[in-house]
């Protein structure tokens, strides 16, 4: 071979063992401090997700107080509503007068108020409903003469025929 081809190949190679030669020469960290920074890392990651766990469970605690504070207050506000519900329906109930035969208004009316007392005092204690209708129906004057025996005899009496007879009457619209 000629000088010339040794050349073509031996340059090559000559280059290729000088830039493993300088390759070797880089100053490299040993694998352990890089070991250690990982396992530094990790370890503060570690921290941070602990820390945040904790604020979660912290968080979720508080939830759940808030999520039964606000069962405790929605079953309060059903109570409170059930409530106002039947004391409308009462109130509505109280309102409705039954429908009376005239005669019966009428014979009331023309009764003693003392013996028209006892006979209210005794259909009160049958039937309240009905008694009030009654009161209520009655022209104001011949009630009260009736109204005023019952209260001598009955002032409780008296005075819850009295509150539902009031309860009942619709007052006009003022103009």
């Amino acid at each position: 071979m000629t000088p010339r081809t040794w050349l073509w190949i031996l340059a090559p190679l000559a280059l290729s063992a000088g830039v493993i030669w300088l390759s070797a020469q880089d100053p490299k960290q040993p694998e352990g401090l890089k070991l250690t920074e990982l396992a530094g890392q990790v370890q503060a990651k570690e921290k941070a997700l602990v820390l945040k766990e904790r604020q979660l469970l912290e968080l979720e605690q508080r939830l759940a107080t808030l999520q039964g504070t606000l069962d405790r207050d929605r079953t309060d506000l059903q109570t409170r509503e059930q409530a106002l519900q039947e004391a409308q329906a009462r109130f509505e109930a109280e309102r409705a007068r039954p429908a009376l035969d005239p005669q019966l208004v009428r014979t009331y009316e023309a009764m003693e108020p003392n013996a028209g007392a006892q006979a209210l005092k005794e259909l009160a204690r049958m039937n309240e409903v009905v008694a009030v209708s009654l009161l209520g129906t009655m022209q104001p004057k011949k009630a009260a003469r009736i109204l005023d025996q019952v209260a001598l005899q009955d002032a409780r009496l008296a005075g819850r025929l009295s509150e539902r007879v009031a309860l009942t009457k619709t007052v006009p619209p003022s103009k």
